[in-house]
């Protein structure tokens, strides 16, 4: 099935919400090859503890509980502050008057927020005008014409506040969440790390170690939740989570690429501990 009909397809679904977020390395493209492994697994606890621009966790089926969880400081407070009302209204209001401009994206970025409204604005307008949406500060660059405008974005917000509301929204390092107790009867874990191969110094702020990848292969081959893993497909990868079960997959970049080039089709991989049947796997 084509990557366009199948998204197209599920978006029609009332349980899809847009992503607000621009994202390095964001699985929107991706949705066709990952959630056919998430919705067949029956679940009533959900976690990611890398939420990142969140495509997954907006486009599957809200969980009855569910926990989201990133290192990204800013892009959390993002997260925190689209959970309550009040404050998406302020910041949906300052955005009706709004420019994209290299000359506004220098300004907002050497800006100096007085509140946390301030900060959250400035970490959402950054995101949705610099390239790729990286919110790592010293690779921030405006990006001109690559994000829908500015009249779009309140919209974006509005939109996902049904689904963030009740959810846990922590900022804390992977391992807490994976091994916190679960508060349900059956817990899915789905887990999109910084890439082994990836350029982290770029496109994190928190970047992964070696130490850090063989911490959360161990971590999930002892851990008795469900797991999802989306990965690079390299050798070291395949040797860390040779006890599990490895689906090999490929699809478009929305990262690495330079600029004017178009999105690239890369080798990937998604990991699980349980076994999936192939008529589960609807495309």
């Amino acid at each position: 099935m084509n990557d366009t009909f199948f998204i197209q397809d599920y978006i029609k679904s009332p349980d899809y919400v847009k992503s607000p977020f621009r994202y390095a390395g964001g699985k929107f493209y991706a949705l066709k090859h990952i959630l056919p492994y998430i919705d067949c697994v029956p679940h009533d606890e959900y976690r990611e503890p890398f939420i990142g621009g969140g495509s997954v966790f907006f486009a599957k089926k809200k969980a009855k509980i569910n926990w989201i969880n990133d290192l990204e400081t800013e892009l959390i407070n993002v997260y925190r502050a689209l959970t309550n009302d009040d404050i998406i209204q302020q910041i949906i209001k300052r955005l009706s008057t709004e420019i994209a401009t290299r000359e506004r994206f220098e300004e907002i970025k050497k800006w100096e927020p007085q509140s946390f409204i301030d900060e959250v604005y400035r970490t959402y307008y950054l995101n949705r005008t610099a390239y790729c949406g990286i919110i790592n500060k010293p690779a921030w660059g405006f990006m001109e014409k690559k994000s829908s405008p500015p009249s779009n974005w309140g919209k974006f917000l509005s939109e996902v506040y049904p689904k963030l509301e009740g959810v846990e929204i922590t900022n804390l390092d992977f391992s807490e969440v994976i091994a916190s107790p679960k508060q349900g009867d059956s817990v899915l874990l789905y887990l999109d790390p910084p890439y082994f191969k990836a350029d982290q110094k770029r496109a994190y702020t928190k970047p992964f170690k070696l130490e850090d990848h063989i911490r959360l292969a161990e971590q999930l081959q002892n851990t008795n939740y469900y797991f999802c893993l989306s990965y690079d497909d390299v050798d070291e990868i395949r040797d860390l989570y040779c006890w599990a079960k490895i689906h090999e997959k490929s699809w478009l970049y929305n990262t690495a690429n330079k600029k004017g080039e178009a999105r690239k089709k890369g080798a990937e991989l998604i990991i699980t501990n349980y076994e999936v049947k192939a008529n589960s796997l609807f495309y």
